[in-house]
């Protein structure tokens, strides 16, 4: 995937696919329902009726030794139906 279409200074980058830089990703699952909001519910579901899915985020290490982390993302994977 290209996620990286600029640099950490903000510069535009050839190559779009990987990062020379040193970083680590963050990676969170969630309910998509919940997240966009479904309008009338009070309850959760059980774990057995959850879709979940992942949330990636890029976090990326900025200029120098103390340089701000620059986040890239996310990078949404969706569930996976039992049978496609």
């Amino acid at each position: 995937m290209e996620i990286f279409a600029h640099d950490v200074t903000g510069q535009p980058k050839e190559q779009r696919r990987l990062m020379g830089r040193r970083n680590y990703v963050a990676i969170v699952a969630y309910d998509p329902e919940m997240v966009n909001g479904t309008f009338g519910r009070t309850d959760m579901r059980s774990s057995e009726g959850a879709r979940l899915s992942l949330a990636a985020d890029f976090m990326v290490q900025g200029e120098g030794a103390y340089g701000n982390v620059v986040k890239f993302g996310p990078v949404v994977i969706p569930s996976l139906e039992f049978g496609r």
